[in-house]
């Protein structure tokens, strides 16, 4: 049971975690149909999680399968996990110069949205005080 379970955490970190991080920087450079400005800020909000989500299993996946391999005294899955910590480094570069090369931040990004522009005649008014002249 031990190695199956450590055997999961291991896959889980190899596929699963550059799934994760694909998928968010493809959804990061796409240009998605967003008609309006909630679908736009949903679309980076779900972006956002997958980020978020590979970045920090990266981190812990490799880090509970080292403590939990040398805890059940399994040398091979030891070794295993201590290359997986190299790997989590250069999944970090992989991403930090991914990140250096974009145009705005990975994470906190808003697509732009299709919704049109108000007419040139209609006043909408602002808060704060001020609101369209003449009533």
């Amino acid at each position: 049971m031990k190695r199956l379970g450590l055997g999961g955490l291991f896959f889980g970190w190899l596929y699963g975690v550059p799934f994760l991080l694909l998928v968010g920087l493809i959804r990061r450079t796409s240009t998605p149909y967003t008609p309006t400005h909630d679908a736009a800020r949903a679309f980076g909000a779900t972006t956002n999680a997958l980020l978020t989500a590979g970045l920090v299993l990266n981190a812990v996946l490799p880090l509970a399968g080292l403590l939990l391999a040398g805890w059940a005294g399994e040398r091979g899955w030891r070794r295993h996990f201590g290359w997986a910590l190299g790997g989590m480094a250069l999944l970090y570069l992989a991403v930090a110069l991914a990140g250096s090369m974009a145009t705005s931040t990975l994470v906190g990004h808003t697509p732009a949205d299709d919704e049109p522009d108000p007419p040139v005649g209609y006043c909408v008014p602002i808060s704060g005080g001020r609101g369209c002249p003449g009533g």
